[in-house]
């Protein structure tokens, strides 16, 4: 029994620490604990119900606490229960091998001692960015790493959702680093992704592991909503990529739809997009198209036979998109998905990345090719994107 129960605890909510509660009881009940052998760490208070929440694996601001060391709860000091003081010890080992290996991660970071580190079911995050104004409350960076979490396993959940996946469908972790200094992602970075760039806002590995590494450059990312949408819009990225069979479409010519659906995603925030993943170092603060706000410029180019061809379109990579057709693209995705589902979309996008050609999957999943397919875009466009700004 005793070793059962400390297998069970790695990865488990902070809460599953509890589950001892429902093993063998004390041998005398105890009105201190109420038979359960632990109590609450009294050292948490409020924080209690953030820490214990189901989306909570680990936290480095809990493993810090010396009465608990990273378990919330302590032993009762007037019973005693075997079971439960070994479930206490092997959490407690179990919660400093686990941060161990995410400071490993970001091992010679020049804020290290700055960071801290969360671990939800499915996203493992180093984090440091500065408290900052969400709505109308300033959440300190501890409880902006919470609301990141859980942002991050929001997106997850609307991207399995719209697409109709099963967890099998997205079977691997992801890490995310969220830096507040610039000279921290210039070291992790390049090093968690492999990519050289040290100048970047942000850089990613889309295989076989999952990883996007950024900082916080206000002149891009003034506020919350400017930080959010970046996460989300590279997550999705990496979602896309996980997605089986595990493939980055980028580089396959399919960019528009490696980009098109993280702006959907994106623009699904507050109704704009404003990343982009082509050339980030050379890219002036401000850069994109329209102001980030689509629909109504998508609109007009469709009026005036201005908006890229499908068949154009679809043979480009993620890097050869201009911020114009980053915006048609993404209305490409808007219309499929709106207009036909998202079970479609995911059913094209396991033939593309089967390998099959565009024209051969259109025609099986939509009974489209690439020159039917524009009419149909181009009179939803005008059904649905007014010419009128915010309309």
């Amino acid at each position: 029994m005793r070793r059962f129960v400390a297998a069970v605890l790695l990865g488990l909510p902070f809460a599953a620490v509890c589950v001892a509660q429902d093993g063998p009881a004390p041998q005398s009940h105890c009105v201190k604990c109420n038979g359960h052998g632990q109590l609450p760490c009294p050292k948490h208070g409020k924080a209690f119900e953030l820490e214990s929440g189901a989306l909570v694996q680990w936290c480095s601001d809990v493993l810090a606490c010396k009465a608990c060391e990273g378990t919330l709860h302590v032993d009762c000091k007037v019973c005693r229960n075997a079971e439960v003081e070994a479930a206490l010890e092997q959490r407690r080992k179990l919660a400093q091998e686990w941060l161990a290996e995410r400071k490993k991660h970001v091992a010679g970071a020049p804020n290290i001692d700055d960071f801290l580190y969360l671990s939800t079911p499915h996203f493992d995050l180093s984090f440091s960015i500065k408290p900052t104004t969400v709505g109308k409350k300033k959440l300190d960076t501890h409880a902006l790493m919470h609301l990141y979490g859980e942002r991050l396993e929001a997106l997850r959940d609307d991207f399995a959702r719209t697409l109709e996946l099963t967890d099998d469908d997205l079977p691997d972790r992801c890490r995310v680093h969220m830096f507040r200094a610039s000279n921290d992602q210039a070291v992790i970075g390049p090093k968690e992704t492999g990519f050289g760039n040290a100048r970047a806002v942000g850089l990613k590995q889309m295989g076989p592991e999952f990883v996007y590494s950024m900082w916080q450059d206000l002149r891009s990312m003034p506020d919350d909503e400017g930080l959010h949408r970046n996460i989300v819009h590279h997550t999705t990225h990496l979602l896309l990529s996980q997605m089986k069979p595990m493939l980055w479409m980028g580089n396959r010519k399919h960019g528009w739809i490696d980009e098109g659906l993280a702006h959907w995603f994106e623009n699904r925030i507050d109704g704009k997009c404003t990343n982009f993943c082509f050339e980030e170092v050379l890219m002036q603060p401000g850069a994109g198209f329209k102001g980030g706000r689509w629909q109504t410029p998508v609109r007009k180019l469709v009026d005036d036979g201005e908006a890229a061809s499908f068949a154009a379109l679809s043979i480009l990579n993620s890097d050869q998109l201009t911020f114009e057709q980053h915006a048609v693209a993404f209305a490409y995705v808007d219309f499929l998905i709106t207009d036909r589902g998202g079970a479609k979309f995911r059913d094209m996008l396991r033939l593309l990345k089967q390998g099959k050609e565009t024209r051969e999957v259109l025609q099986a999943v939509y009974g489209l090719n690439p020159l039917t397919i524009q009419p149909a875009f181009e009179a939803w466009v005008k059904e649905h994107y007014s010419l009128q700004p915010g309309k």
